[in-house]
């Protein structure tokens, strides 16, 4: 990707950089800690910072939680006939050592612990943003690998069906809570420019998972193979136990949790080289205090550690004199080598609270019916209503119905005299969607969010009524082959977007809220198209997709007047602009050329897009 700054909502160059200029004489200066030989004047706005191999390596460890989802749904989608032994007694039912080779299991019995995942995914998401919230993002995703490890290690060592479907709701609520802190903590530490490339790891993990899930399931061919395919998340989960505490917290919560010296420890590890006032700033204005502006945050080179402690420690009314500062010694000091240099001291100073700070400093969070009532801060209405549409269209979509081969939809149009042909049918498909993650990868920080959304929806508008025309008139391969493209469109964009778009529109003092709200949605709506699908498949089949299309096509049409771009965009800008009541955001663009002709028709195109 381009190491050129993108525009920021929609600004052209000359007004990004009038902003940056008038940034830089509002907000004092910040450098990381091991610059040496610089000049002040060439550090870069850490809100443009680019590539960050620190960034990556956090991303890829905290992707490990998010591939352990794929994997526990991928796994049981092809191993039933490994795993379990429909009749209670039969040859089946051999053991090897203390473990049998398979499970006594009935038909029902195997439906509900295939289900009972997605109910632990609900429970674990509903508590996710607490759990966050009152030990962290990093340590909650730490805790919730102890909580996989467990679930792994059940369905390891199953030898009921009972024992099994218990492993399997532990994990679920591990998947849960990952699916909520996951993003949470990757949106808050990845840097502006490149939020989207790192927030689409989710859905890229998922895919992952469930790709390698179901072809390790495939090769688990006889005796107790299956045990080590379904307990292998708990290998997962062991590699972020030992690694995660290496890694720092969000900045954003550990100024929640007034961990001011954390929090300025943390963001310039992750922005090393880069000047952090003005994303500090953001940050601070970001948390739901009574009252914080430019004069409540002060920059000092020697007493940065004893003036945050204070600050932190004493009560509101004494914060004046322990925070009382020498302000002919608030700049810093740079001498010359031959240019300039940075003096250790300096460069390991920050930003401080200085006098006047609220006489009520406690950040307050926001609880969810708050936040869907607009009762907060902002009135965060349209940005929830938002985040609520995309994350339940990613189930009303129907892609559930086309990743597992229990579906009709691919079972019944392959030869069923090949068993293993719909199973094989659904690893390709996820195989050739990764194509379109990796290009969904490199546009959505180019593209913008809603241009993708509109394309990937459409898209499968389009596939939906290619797959209801195949199975009412035929060929076959016309519905395998916009199957195939269906689940390409829902990665360019529906699949992924949504994921990583709430913690660029939702303030710090609601994001644990609206996190929640938004994952246990998903999940609910998870169970609820598990259950419908099988009914409609039963009373009118070829009419499934259809149905499908209806709501991709109902989701093109809301994200095209409502959803904004928030691309490059800062969330308190977003705010800014969309905080209220539902409103419309496209807006009529009829420019009159100097004859008096409406013109500039392809520019209103593009702006309709990116509006």
């Amino acid at each position: 990707m381009s190491s050129e700054p993108a525009a920021v909502c929609g600004k052209d160059s000359g007004e990004q950089s009038a902003l940056h200029k008038q940034s830089r004489t509002m907000y004092p200066r910040v450098f990381a800690v091991d610059l040496h030989d610089v000049d002040g004047d060439r550090f870069q706005d850490s809100r443009q910072a680019g590539f960050s191999w620190y960034v990556l390596t956090t991303t890829l460890l905290v992707s490990l939680s998010v591939i352990s989802i794929g994997w526990s749904f991928g796994v049981v989608n092809i191993s039933k006939s490994i795993i379990c032994q429909i009749s209670p007694l039969g040859p089946g039912n051999t053991h090897s050592g203390e473990f049998p080779n398979r499970i006594p299991f009935s038909n029902s019995a195997w439906t509900i612990a295939v289900g009972i995942l997605a109910v632990g995914g609900f429970l674990g998401a509903l508590v996710s943003g607490a759990i966050s919230d009152s030990i962290g993002r990093r340590n909650a995703l730490v805790v919730n690998n102890g909580l996989c490890l467990a679930g792994s290690v059940l369905m390891g060592t199953a030898t009921t069906a009972v024992h099994f479907t218990l492993g399997r709701f532990v994990i679920g609520i591990a998947c849960g809570v990952a699916s909520g802190v996951a993003n949470t903590y990757v949106g808050e530490i990845a840097p502006l420019k490149w939020h989207g490339f790192y927030g689409s790891f989710f859905q890229l993990s998922i895919v992952i998972g469930l790709l390698f899930g179901q072809l390790a399931a495939m090769h688990a061919t006889g005796g107790t193979g299956w045990r080590i395919v379904v307990a292998f998340p708990g290998v997962f989960s062991l590699i972020q136990i030992a690694l995660l505490p290496l890694r720092v917290e969000s900045p954003r919560y550990l100024l929640k949790a007034h961990h001011i010296n954390e929090a300025r420890h943390a963001l310039l590890t992750l922005r090393r080289g880069y000047d952090v006032a003005a994303e500090w700033q953001e940050s601070l204005l970001s948390l739901d205090v009574v009252e914080i502006n430019a004069s409540n945050v002060r920059y000092h080179s020697d007493q940065w550690s004893a003036t945050a402690a204070a600050a932190s420690a004493v009560p509101a009314n004494d914060q004046a004199d322990a925070t009382a500062l020498d302000k002919n010694d608030s700049k810093m000091t740079m001498k010359t080598k031959g240019h300039k240099t940075v003096d250790d001291n300096v460069a390991a100073s920050s930003l401080t609270f200085a006098e006047n700070m609220p006489v009520e400093r406690a950040t307050h969070v926001s609880g969810v019916w708050q936040t869907l009532c607009g009762r907060t801060r902002d009135d965060l209405r349209h940005l929830m209503a938002c985040c609520i549409v995309l994350m339940v269209l990613q189930q009303l979509s129907g892609i559930s119905a086309i990743l597992f081969s229990d579906s009709g939809v691919v079972r019944d149009i392959l030869d069923p005299f090949s068993p293993l042909s719909a199973p094989w049918t659904c690893v390709v498909v996820c195989g050739t969607s990764l194509p379109a993650i990796f290009l969904c990868l490199a546009c959505v920080d180019r593209l913008g969010r809603r241009a993708l959304l509109l394309g990937s929806l459409g898209g499968m508008s389009v596939c939906c009524v290619l797959i209801s025309a195949g199975l009412f008139y035929g060929p076959n391969s016309m519905v395998m082959a916009a199957v195939f493209l269906c689940y390409f469109a829902f990665n360019m964009g529906a699949g992924i977007v949504p994921w990583f778009i709430i913690s660029e529109v939702i303030p710090s003092y609601s994001l644990s809220a609206a996190t929640t709200l938004c994952c246990s949605l998903y999940w609910v709506m998870s169970i609820a198209i598990g259950l419908m699908v099988p009914l409609i498949e039963n009373i009118v089949p070829q009419w499934l997709f259809v149905i499908f299309g209806c709501f991709t096509l109902a989701g093109f049409l809301l994200v095209m007047l409502f959803v904004p771009e928030t691309m490059n965009c800062p969330i308190t800008e977003v705010v800014k602009k969309h905080s209220g009541n539902i409103h419309v955001v496209v807006k009529p663009y009829r420019r009159l050329n100097a004859s008096g002709s409406i013109g500039g028709t392809s520019r209103s195109l593009l702006e309709l897009f990116k509006c």
